[in-house]
């Protein structure tokens, strides 16, 4: 395998050679959720108190669920006084879709913070009020994983690069981040979609990868255009 170090004219990133000296294009690509992705680095920023904020106006201690889409630096500012109020209307806990009708203060809080719900806790250092990652809401299907891979292989760039290949074998090699939640919990499960990927004309072969909370090893699954999916189980790749 082969990197191609120029990328300027657009070429794909791997030849690939086999032992007949047949050559393949390979692309890389990362599959990821980028606004929950941008919320969680938010979430973590040190710099910014990491996932606690100082709790001045509420009384409790308090443990909140943003959307993947809610404003982090809003969130810091005003949720100390989007809680006090619901602990005035005498709740200790609250979901944003269902309390939204009975209790103004949870309806503010969710659609002006977009926080989908939230609880009293009791921390190790009082007086903080804790922001959870945001979830990915839905069930865990083989689909997900499907629909992701599919997605990848329909972007713009992908088709290009691979498509001007002008090779016999195209390949779209897909990391699943764990951010995508709903995919790469449908990768690590094991069970594989029943349906054969919808791939573009530009591309043969597609590989669905993640790790395996091992070192070096890796989940890899593969499938070719028409061809339903391989489960090549865990390899491992010592650098």
């Amino acid at each position: 395998m082969r990197y191609h170090t120029d990328q300027s004219a657009g070429s794909h990133d791997f030849d690939l050679e086999y032992s007949d000296r047949a050559q393949a294009a390979l692309e890389v690509t990362i599959s990821t959720n980028q606004s929950r992705e941008a919320t969680v680095a938010a979430i973590s920023d040190v710099r910014k108190g990491g996932a606690f904020i100082k709790a001045n106006l509420c009384r409790k201690d308090w443990w909140v669920h943003p959307a993947p889409n809610a404003n982090i630096n809003r969130i810091r500012a005003q949720v100390d006084e989007y809680l006090a109020a619901i602990e005035a209307d005498g709740l200790d806990r609250f979901i944003g879709p269902v309390d939204s009708d009975a209790y103004l203060s949870v309806e503010r809080i969710y659609t002006d913070l977009l926080i989908e719900g939230g609880s009293v806790m009791k921390w190790k250092n009082p007086g903080r009020i804790g922001i959870s990652y945001p979830g990915d809401g839905g069930f865990v299907v083989p689909e997900n994983l499907q629909k992701a891979i599919e997605r990848e292989a329909l972007k713009g760039d992908n088709r290009r690069k691979l498509g001007s290949a002008g090779t016999a074998e195209r390949h779209l090699f897909v990391y699943i981040s764990s951010q995508n939640f709903l995919a790469w919990a449908a990768l690590t499960d094991g069970d594989m979609p029943d349906n054969t990927p919808q791939l573009p004309d530009e591309i043969t072969d597609v590989w669905a990868v993640t790790g395996a909370g091992q070192k070096d090893k890796y989940i890899v699954w593969r499938a070719s255009k028409g061809a339903q999916w391989q489960n090549l189980g865990l390899v491992e790749i010592n650098g």
